[in-house]
């Protein structure tokens, strides 16, 4: 693609605005099916938990924008979606029983609301190791290209907490792939919920642009949570913005001995943050436009602009 065309997409993510909630916002085209292929296992996970992204019922997954899953181990955790871990499945079996296919059923990677269309927080995974996080960012149809990886430090949120007043916390590692950090002092606000059974405090941060509210588990010593939040002295069972445009509410707890795997990744490059998010906030802005797609009559980029909140504003 030409510098020009970079230069659009790179704009692009800077006009965008106004989105509601509950919905992958810029309906932006699938990439095509990719099966799971050839996985490693490197490492096993103690804790297993679901996330419900942006239920309008937590009965029901079908209303679920996406099902995500945090596996958390002594040395490594991954957190990705379960409904394009299915989907991926279903593909391998069905390529496999129809070798001379050229597709496979639509059905196969519509689970859940609005499953035809991409997202960037269904279309990522994050594995969190020794302070470290690394994602892996599928692009959507058309820029494939872009398929990349960055890594930053974990659990950056700066939080205030509750129950207590003026208490010091450190942010140790409780090998739960968690990142470490130094003392901080944090402000307490009395306040509690009951999640899966478990008794849930109340901690709010800001964070790259938006005002966050977590609830966490004090009696399940992980320091983790649902996509890239954590550094908490418990758990996160429950999640949300403030505008409440991005909520993750636990909907399963599992112990036991669970495998983290990990693909191949091929054809992913090692890119930054804020060049993946700014392509991706471009997709959603207006993916003809960021694919590059070209009007046959008038030989111009085509649009179909949408109005898209990220999570993360900076």
């Amino acid at each position: 693609m030409n510098k020009k065309i970079i230069t659009l997409i790179l704009a692009l993510a800077a006009v965008c605005g106004g989105a509601s909630a509950q919905q992958k916002q810029g309906h932006v085209m699938r990439p095509k099916p990719r099966g799971v292929g050839k996985t490693t296992v490197v490492g096993k996970a103690q804790l297993e938990v679901e996330y419900a992204l942006n239920a309008t019922d937590l009965r029901n997954p079908d209303t679920y924008l996406d099902l995500h899953v945090l596996r958390a181990g002594t040395q490594l955790s991954k957190h990705y979606s379960r409904f394009l871990e299915r989907g991926d499945s279903l593909y391998d079996a069905y390529m496999k029983a129809n070798s001379n296919a050229e597709g496979v059923p639509s059905t196969f990677y519509t689970i859940g609301r609005e499953g035809q269309y991409w997202s960037e927080y269904q279309s990522t995974e994050i594995f969190t190791e020794q302070g470290q996080q690394t994602f892996y960012a599928w692009m959507p149809w058309a820029m494939e290209r872009y398929n990349a990886y960055y890594t930053e430090p974990a659990a950056q949120q700066q939080w205030t907490l509750g129950n207590v007043e003026n208490k010091e916390i450190r942010n140790v590692d409780n090998k739960k792939g968690n990142a470490q950090g130094s003392s901080r002092t944090h402000h307490f606000i009395a306040s509690d919920t009951l999640i899966l059974g478990h008794r849930c405090q109340r901690a709010t941060c800001h964070w790259r642009g938006r005002d966050f509210e977590a609830w966490f588990a004090t009696d399940i010593p992980v320091r983790l949570g649902p996509w890239s939040f954590g550094g908490l002295p418990g758990l996160i069972l429950k999640l949300y913005d403030t505008q409440r445009l991005y909520t993750w509410e636990a909907v399963s707890l599992r112990s036991g001995t669970f495998p983290i795997t990990k693909r191949k990744y091929e054809g992913f490059h090692k890119d930054t943050r804020a060049h993946v998010h700014k392509l991706q906030v471009a997709a959603n802005c207006d993916h003809l436009k960021a694919g590059g797609a070209i009007d046959r009559r008038t030989g111009q980029l085509k649009s179909k602009p949408h109005p898209y909140e990220p999570l993360e504003k900076e």
